[in-house]
């Protein structure tokens, strides 16, 4: 918890009592003090205190409760504890209802258990602030994350995407946030009202790549009855993402370096070059050095697409942002309904920091969402290390283990709990879907599908759902 910035108010008519306080906590922030509501609405502004520790009996009574209702709807990530010397237990339920953390009692806490939930609730309220504000950058495809590394990133994306014509070439591992990256030069860009067109080269077929990228004319192969307009002409006046690029066939790369230099292309069965304006960002986790040395890659198209570098780090050199990654997700996942678990343990949180994660942030993510499913099956309303470690199998894992398992280690959980749904809901898709908290029976359908169409040979392994969907 950064100290530093952490603001407190101190709202309380005794101020014996609240200078005192205000004592006891210094060490924690900044502490401000009021002693009345006419000074509280003097200093107060949304968003502008992390904890409001609020009497709740001024001197006019029932004013404390007037301020919490006040407090809420003018900020409602506000985290207030609510104080008072009366032992009023209903009036401390009516303020837990209308929004307040917790309750204390002026005469049965001491300063030390004060400090300790202070403290407590302090890390709460930044960690919920900041993952509205992951959230918020999220909607605007922004790279999550406060370590050194990453502010740097921004700033490189920022550069180019201001120029908006240099190629630009990203690096890093499976799962590190290439393609969020291109999004955010495309979104900062003076390229932003022009398209963003992506393309996986691993997803296309080697025999239609040069009809996808480049387009075709009508009767330019059998079975072309219309004119096809490719990736290069969709992306035109806007930001063209080849994602994989070392995927490129050599023969096509002659064509795409036309088009870095010359800006122009034509189309496959066509007769005449088209001029097309588009700025392209490529990414890769392939050493493109070597396979220029083995002739697998075109050294002029390589310095083509290397002008700007951007280098992204795997989370095993940014665990800093481990925790705030993960709370996120998890956030995510109960904003959803997806789970039934109220948080995250702190052991949870150390074990992640001790994995290497070999999939990066997508094996973060898929690893939260797999542990919360697991919370809502089995009733748990905590994620702790336990839901971990059959997942990552801290023991036998290294930073350089094959992304492949990873995933297909994860895909088996998600089945499992599929198969484990299915079986307590005697075979009914529509509770075991509610069950698991997919949106509706079409999304658990769709997940089935898409792993059993990567890893076809696991559905063996589970045979009440292969039963249910064969």
């Amino acid at each position: 918890m950064n100290v530093k910035n952490t603001h407190i108010l101190i709202v309380d008519d005794d101020r014996g009592y609240a200078l005192d306080l205000k004592e006891r906590l210094s060490e924690i922030g900044q502490i401000d003090v009021v002693y009345s509501e006419r000074d509280f609405r003097r200093i107060f502004a949304p968003y502008k205190y992390d904890l409001i520790l609020l009497d709740l009996r001024l001197r006019e009574g029932k004013e404390g409760l007037d301020l919490l209702d006040y407090i809420i709807g003018e900020d409602p990530l506000s985290v207030v504890i609510v104080i008072s010397g009366y032992g009023d237990i209903a009036t401390a339920v009516e303020a837990l209802q209308k929004g307040a953390k917790t309750f204390l009692e002026k005469d049965k806490v001491g300063s030390e258990e004060i400090r300790i939930r202070v403290e407590h609730a302090l890390k709460e309220s930044i960690a919920e602030r900041r993952i509205r504000q992951l959230e918020a950058s999220q909607e605007r495809d922004e790279i999550i994350g406060d370590d050194p590394k990453i502010q740097k990133i921004r700033d490189l994306i920022r550069l180019v995407a201001q120029d908006g014509e240099t190629t630009v070439l990203i690096r890093g591992e499976t799962g590190t946030g290439k393609e969020l990256v291109a999004r955010a030069i495309h979104r900062l860009g003076v390229r932003k009202e022009g398209p963003f067109v992506s393309v996986a080269l691993t997803d296309i077929n080697s025999d239609t790549v040069t009809s996808e990228l480049f387009g075709h004319e009508k009767g330019a192969f059998t079975g072309a009855h219309n004119r096809h307009y490719g990736f290069l002409e969709q992306a035109h006046r806007g930001v063209l993402f080849m994602d994989e690029i070392g995927d490129l066939p050599t023969d096509i790369q002659i064509k795409l370096l036309r088009v870095l230099d010359q800006k122009m292309f034509r189309r496959m069965g066509g007769r005449e070059d088209i001029s097309v304006d588009v700025q392209v960002v490529t990414a890769t986790n392939r050493p493109l050095e070597e396979m220029v040395k083995n002739g697998l890659f075109r050294e002029d198209l390589y310095y083509r697409l290397k002008v700007f570098e951007i280098h992204l780090p795997p989370l095993r050199e940014r665990k800093g942002d481990i925790p705030t990654l993960a709370r996120y997700f998890f956030h995510q996942l109960r904003r959803k309904g997806r789970t039934q678990a109220e948080n995250i343990k702190e052991d949870a949180i150390v074990l992640m920091l001790s994995y290497q994660w070999p999939g990066n942030v997508r094996e973060l993510k898929s690893v939260v969402e797999s542990v919360g499913l697991r919370c809502r099956l089995e009733g748990d309303n905590r994620i702790s290390k336990n839901h971990l470690i059959p997942l990552l199998m801290i023991q036998d894992v290294t930073y350089d283990e094959s992304t492949t398992d990873i995933f297909k280690r994860l895909a088996e959980t998600e089945l499992s709990m599929i198969e484990e749904a299915l079986l307590r809901s005697g075979g009914r898709k529509t509770e075991a879907w509610k069950l698991l908290g997919y949106s509706n029976r079409f999304t658990m359908l769709r997940r089935v599908k898409r792993i059993i169409g990567e890893y076809p040979n696991l559905t063996d392994k589970f045979p009440e759902l292969k039963r249910s969907y064969s």
